[in-house]
């Protein structure tokens, strides 16, 4: 249901004192409608035409009468439906955008003509000189009290039929079970704030001061709403607004869906959030300052606020920014927020950038523990470049020891290749060194394949050692034996012989 404030602050909250009569036209939409192609018997004789577009039927009056056949004076004629012609598909496409699902259409778009035609099917709107509109449950249709908006610029009227498209739309994702708080709030929510409307939380703030904020459970019931709007219909849109600007858009579209087969609002939240609706209501709460002094002007549709998925990109949660800003980029797209969607460009590209610049990372840890130290090295120094590029180095030292490491175990196994020479040249002593350094290092590198050979190396290295030993121990046995041999063969020559020599 759509109403006209005004434009003073004064004039605001007078209307808002009368919102509770307006709240029974609200029941409309939630409550079933009798499915009559055409309004009820009127006093006053409309000669109905339509206006066809895309997704809407514009039925709009050519001539208005008297019951005694006297003109009366209306708002007549095409040329009014052709200004809602204009832009009423080009509505429904931007709401198809952000809620990702189609109505049944053509819509019923009906604009009647005079008060006295629109109180046929709004009785109390007699009473109400703000309502202009509300939309029809159970029935395809938007009534527009077309002699109402007579003041009202396009803007003013664009926003009329978001606002009721809205509904539509969430009645639509939730299978009709979407409760009135929500209800209200998604629909001012996708109202476009304007030079003459926004959403200035003076009552709401009001209500706070005065301790009179409704609990969620209160919002959950039709009749608790419209008994206090001044209050309900400000707290709806915080909540709106909190849910979208804490957890975004896709995850509250979710709660809508949720709500078409959970048995009530608080299982769909817990359903869409992983978290109890108590848990989240207390965040509410918590936020409500931070809503009041500014955070009420952020919306994700038309004033996108960057700063969590910033945070996200800043703080190296590259998997969690480019997934929501897959879905950011996307919306922004199907609105004229130019210079944020170009941002949000820039940041996945960015969080896009830190996904290669982690998968780096992780390669040269994978090649690490897999002793491929060439590959590690060569990873972790374009992780490194990536991060540099990306002006993000908080994972640069963590790089840098993986690099480190990588190169002393290059190192061992150059070790190991050196001691194999030298066991080759029989070098066997400095062989050891070489292995023994190098085994101890491998190991502490988790190389156990590599550590494996060298210590196979050692102990053919030891055999080797103790051969030659066994070899020099042999030699020298026989040398000994040798001389001791001379020695005693020395020893007992004749000395008759020796005197001969002599």
């Amino acid at each position: 249901m759509t109403v006209t404030l005004g434009t003073a602050m004064d004039g605001f909250q007078k209307q808002y004192r009368l919102v509770w009569m307006v709240a029974l036209l609200a029941l409309a939409f939630l409550l079933p409608a009798p499915a009559f192609a055409q309004p009820p018997d009127e006093t006053e004789a409309v000669s109905w035409q339509e206006l066809r577009t895309e997704h809407f039927i514009i039925v709009y009056a050519e001539s208005v009468t008297t019951a005694d056949g006297e003109p009366v004076d209306c708002v007549c004629g095409r040329s009014e439906a052709a200004v809602y012609a204009g832009f009423v598909d080009d509505l429904y496409q931007d709401l198809l955008a952000v809620f990702q699902v189609n109505l049944e259409t053509p819509i019923n778009l009906r604009l009647f003509p005079t008060e006295e035609s629109y109180f046929q099917v709004n009785p109390i709107a007699r009473q109400l000189p703000g309502v202009i509109a509300h939309a029809q449950n159970n029935r395809a249709e938007i009534a527009i009290a077309a002699a109402r908006t007579t003041g009202l610029d396009r803007e003013a009227l664009m926003n009329n039929i978001r606002h009721e498209l809205a509904h539509f739309f969430a009645s639509r994702l939730s299978d009709g079970k979407l409760t009135a708080g929500f209800q209200e709030g998604i629909a001012q929510y996708l109202e476009k704030p304007t030079a003459r409307a926004g959403s200035d939380p003076a009552l709401l703030r009001q209500a706070v001061d005065q301790g009179r904020l409704l609990s969620w459970a209160e919002l959950d019931r039709a009749e608790q709403v419209y008994s206090d709007p001044q209050v309900a219909y400000p707290q709806t849109l915080s909540v709106v607004s909190f849910l979208i600007d804490r957890y975004g858009l896709p995850a509250f579209l979710d709660f809508l869906r949720a709500s078409a087969v959970e048995p009530g609002y608080r299982s769909a939240l817990e359903a869409a959030y992983g978290r109890p609706a108590d848990e989240l209501e207390a965040e509410w709460q918590a936020y409500l300052p931070d809503y009041l002094n500014g955070r009420w002007r952020i919306n994700a549709i038309y004033a996108y606020d960057l700063s969590r998925v910033e945070t996200l990109v800043q703080e190296g949660a590259f998997s969690a920014a480019q997934t929501e800003l897959a879905d950011i980029v996307s919306l922004l797209e199907t609105t004229s927020q130019t210079d944020t969607l170009d941002r949000a460009r820039e940041l996945l590209a960015r969080a896009q950038q830190g996904l290669e610049a982690n998968t780096l990372t992780a390669d040269a840890r994978r090649a690490l523990q897999a002793g491929d130290y060439a590959r590690a090295i060569s990873q972790g120094q374009a992780a490194i470049a990536a991060y540099e590029a990306l002006g993000y180095r908080r994972r640069i030292p963590e790089v840098q020891i993986y690099i480190h490491r990588a190169e002393l175990g290059q190192q061992a196994l150059q070790q190991i290749d050196r001691g194999e020479q030298l066991l080759k040249s029989l070098r066997f002593f400095e062989a050891e060194k070489e292995l023994a350094e190098a085994v101890i290092l491998l190991q502490s590198l988790g190389n156990p394949e590599a550590a494996g050979r060298g210590l196979h190396l050692l102990a053919y290295a030891t055999r080797q050692k103790n051969l030659l030993a066994y070899a020099l121990f042999a030699v020298g046995l026989v040398m000994t034996l040798f001389s001791g041999l001379r020695r005693w063969a020395n020893l007992t020559r004749p000395r008759s012989m020796e005197v001969e020599l002599v």
